[in-house]
């Protein structure tokens, strides 16, 4: 049995798909929208009510997306905008304001999104917005993390699983700084020159753990929960090998650290089970004997 998706995830989805289709130039009708989505016209009105000034309507009726972000939007930049836009306390009254400055945000490059769970957070945060100036700006940041002065390069802003991160080299080293422990933040008027493997590292990776050494991982998932890792990518780099006849799945993931993995693997245990490696499978089979020993 299919289940539908919640209703500010198809909103969001929705959202993304007509930005996709503004941004690629086309000029569709709110009744060519409507029939496309299979939504009435009306709601197709809201949504575009909803994207304010970032789209403006032509004299025949049509819409277009203003000149200052026509053609500039990836799918990826448009994917994020989806994960973002998805969250219901992160979109209040539907604030054209709030996606103008996301749509920014995501030309500028200045922060990735993984995973489905969002921190709350102000959009306008002082330390917030200084972080995104140094990474926009390319200025050398000092601060206090972990009550250890650093200065950092930054390059990037992340929500990993709804908690944002700095990502940022400190003497060339990259590392992420959780943005709930930054403190004392100053940036510099110091800029430096980005290096171009340290940002494909980053853009490549969809998570916060920046090893260049990965393990793989295969897992046996069950047929009761099959059906959110065929709708998402719940795992680090996770693929699908195989559909198993029962319903279940075998999927692969990349780690760099067992942290990565084992805390959702125990959240579904018994119906997620280690293939290889033994040495991580023999590990999970202690959390879930312990776990059955304190029941």
């Amino acid at each position: 049995m299919s289940v539908d998706p919640p209703k500010h995830e198809m909103l969001a989805n929705r959202l993304a798909e007509i930005l996709l289709k503004l941004n690629l130039d086309e000029r569709p009708s709110r009744q060519e929208l409507a029939a496309e989505f299979k939504v009435t016209e009306r709601t197709i009105y809201r949504d575009l009510n909803r994207l304010g000034s970032i789209v403006e309507q032509l004299p025949d009726g049509r819409y277009q997306l203003v000149s200052q972000y026509r053609g500039k939007l990836k799918p990826k930049d448009l994917q994020s905008f989806a994960q973002l836009a998805g969250v219901d306390h992160l979109f209040p009254d539907a604030s054209p304001q709030f996606l103008m400055a996301l749509l920014d945000t995501l030309c500028q490059g200045s922060f990735l999104v993984h995973g489905h769970q969002y921190e709350r957070f102000k959009p306008h945060d002082k330390s917030f917005d200084l972080l995104n100036e140094a990474v926009t700006g390319q200025r050398i940041c000092r601060l206090t993390y972990r009550d250890t002065p650093r200065e950092l390069h930054p390059y990037r802003l992340i929500n990993k699983n709804g908690i944002w991160y700095l990502a940022a080299t400190e003497q060339g080293q990259l590392k992420a700084f959780a943005f709930s422990r930054i403190s004392q933040l100053s940036v510099t008027e110091q800029t430096f020159t980005p290096d171009a493997t340290i940002q494909a590292n980053i853009e490549n990776e969809d998570d916060i753990w920046f090893s260049r050494e990965k393990t793989e991982v295969l897992l046996s998932i069950a047929p009761e929960i099959a059906y959110y890792f065929r709708r998402r990518k719940l795992l680090p780099k996770q693929e699908l090998v195989r559909e198993l006849e029962s319903g279940g799945l075998i999927v692969s993931s990349q780690i760099s650290h067992v942290d990565q993995i084992l805390p959702l693997a125990q959240f579904w245990l018994p119906r997620i089970r280690v293939v290889e490696p033994a040495w991580l499978r023999e590990r999970l089979e202690t959390v879930l004997r312990d776990y059955l020993e304190q029941k």
